[in-house]
């Protein structure tokens, strides 16, 4: 296990957490059969909650994981699976063509040997800037060449590297960079791209169970059970859960519902989930714990009181983990010689408020003014939204259709390459080719970066 005590970030942590809970919570062989068969099999959403919790954990397991998504996400290639099992994390991205591009698109998802997505602007040439993050660092639903690492990377005339994986939170997101960067694969440059709802999936022991995310077919089976982080309540210290379901054989185990429940039922995320949906008898010895360690009031005087105080407590403990895991990044990147910086990207929801004028949440007004303090070049897309609304007049309903399909479209990933494209070019060192001043020359065999050469002098004109 990893653990870090809270008190060793320069922000005091009962007042990041007093902040934080101000933010809210806020290709290939396609598979007929199969999918025909988890839809099936899958129980259909109920029209209302079951209000005991052991009924909710049953319901909510029946949902979730089918035989069919077992043996479609664990069947050998060729397949066209979205992602493929990972002992560490649950699963990784996989070569696959989904239809969920714009206009009704397809888009084609392939990797490299590392499990990169295929690079294509300058692929021959060396690189040494990784991208790490969930699916907005991914680029779902664009093809390869529409994502922002190829945009900028086209523009800036060598490669980059793009480890995405759609529904990590931080800590995933951390913990695949932290493999990766102790490979052949290093790079010099790593960025890792926070979206706004990461936080709390690093807390998370079953994404897709917890959240009821409903596959809409096998191809897309993942969010199963992965490490994350969970508050260690007798020692105050985050610690690093290894993934319950850490082989294939285990995961098929866990379409038996008394071997789900033996790694779900006492997890205090699961239960505060619960309490959201307005289950009666939710345990609630861990949650109020979780409730102290976090300086937390839980409100139970009704579903409501007890359904918004479930919602902040998850977010402020997820504000702090992700504090806790970007300060554990920082310390990697400072031992091993390498350069971090750290992008913000938004969900349609958060890039509204930068269009509406809204302020920025007290949360993420903390992490940047920590990610300041410990000088990580940060670039946040509220303000580049903000900034770029500002020259349109339309609805602001409109200008997100150009940029959005969900993920961003080819237009967004493009938007915000050039977003972040000053930052990235003043942070590099040496510039990109595409910002090298006169008199640096490339070979372009295998992309190092030469001696400096000085131009004769041009002649003036009489």
């Amino acid at each position: 296990m990893s653990s870090l005590p809270h008190d060793a970030a320069p922000i005091p942590r009962r007042t990041f957490l007093r902040n934080a809970a101000l933010g809210g919570s806020a290709l290939l062989a396609a598979r007929p059969a199969l999918a025909a068969a988890a839809e099936q099999a899958r129980v259909p959403m109920p029209t209302e909650v079951p209000d005991r919790y052991e009924a909710w954990l049953r319901a909510r397991h029946a949902r979730t994981f089918t035989p069919a998504d077992a043996d479609a996400f664990l069947s050998p290639p060729p397949n066209n699976q979205w992602a493929k099992f990972d002992p560490e994390l649950g699963y990784v991205p996989s070569d696959s063509i989904q239809r969920d591009g714009i206009d009704g698109a397809r888009s084609v998802y392939r990797y490299g040997a590392a499990g990169e997505r295929k690079m294509i602007a300058y692929a021959d040439r060396l690189c040494r800037l990784n991208t790490y993050g969930n699916s907005f660092t991914q680029c779902h639903q664009v093809s390869d060449g529409e994502t922002w690492q190829e945009y900028l990377g086209a523009h800036f005339g060598e490669p980059i590297r793009n480890f995405g994986v759609g529904g990590y939170g931080v800590f995933q997101a951390y913990a695949r960079l932290r493999r990766m960067e102790q490979t052949a694969i290093k790079a010099p440059f790593v960025i890792l791209n926070i979206y706004d709802n990461d936080h709390e999936r690093s807390l998370l022991p079953w994404r897709s169970f917890i959240t009821n995310y409903r596959n809409a077919s096998t191809d897309m089976f993942h969010g199963n059970p992965w490490s994350h982080l969970r508050v260690n309540l007798d020692t105050g210290r985050f610690d690093e859960v290894p993934n319950a379901a850490p082989t294939p054989t285990a995961l098929r185990e866990l379409v038996a519902f008394d071997r789900a429940r033996a790694v779900l039922a006492d997890h205090e995320l699961v239960q505060l989930r619960a309490m959201i949906e307005g289950v009666k008898d939710v345990p609630m010895d861990r949650i109020r714990r979780l409730a102290d360690w976090a300086k937390f009031r839980l409100v139970l005087t009704d579903a409501k009181t007890r359904a918004d105080s479930a919602t902040a407590l998850i977010d402020v403990v997820a504000r702090a983990s992700t504090l806790h895991v970007v300060e554990k990044l920082h310390a990697l990147m400072a031992r091993q010689g390498q350069k971090l910086m750290v992008l913000l990207s938004y969900s349609t929801r958060g890039a509204r408020r930068a269009c509406d004028g809204q302020p920025k949440l007290p949360a993420d007004v903390e992490l940047l003014r920590w990610l300041q303090e410990h000088g990580i070049p940060t670039v946040d897309a509220f303000d580049a939204h903000a900034a770029d609304f500002a020259q349109f007049k339309i609805k602001t309903a409109d200008y997100i259709k150009r940029l959005y399909n969900g993920h961003y479209t080819p237009a967004g990933n493009q938007f915000f390459a050039f977003a972040i494209k000053p930052a990235v070019v003043e942070w590099l060192n040496p510039k990109p080719p595409a910002y090298q001043g006169s008199g640096t020359i490339i070979d372009f065999q295998d992309g190092r970066y030469l001696e400096k050469i000085t131009d004769e002098p041009k002649a003036r004109k009489p």
